[in-house]
């Protein structure tokens, strides 16, 4: 069972948005317990961020259901990583 159920939990408003380089707005995830909301920074991947947190990719892909791809994730979106 996925952590997010509900999908409506997700979204957002315009004023909760984050503007990086080019325009790209990616949605601030709401605070959830038990996790962090992490800012991907320019040069993370899956995997790196998974050995820092101490955690795996598909631990990380369970709780983020917003990241589709494992091979490709944005700098300046946001996830979520377990406490």
């Amino acid at each position: 069972m996925s952590t997010f159920e509900n999908k409506e939990a997700m979204e957002l408003n315009v004023e909760e948005m984050n503007e990086v380089a080019g325009g790209t707005y990616y949605k601030k995830l709401p605070a959830m317990e038990g996790f962090i909301v992490y800012k991907i920074l320019p040069g993370d991947t899956l995997y790196k961020i998974a050995k820092i947190h101490h955690t795996t990719v598909d631990a990380l892909l369970s709780y983020n259901p917003q990241i589709t791809n494992r091979n490709l994730i944005r700098a300046g979106a946001y996830m979520y990583i377990r406490k």
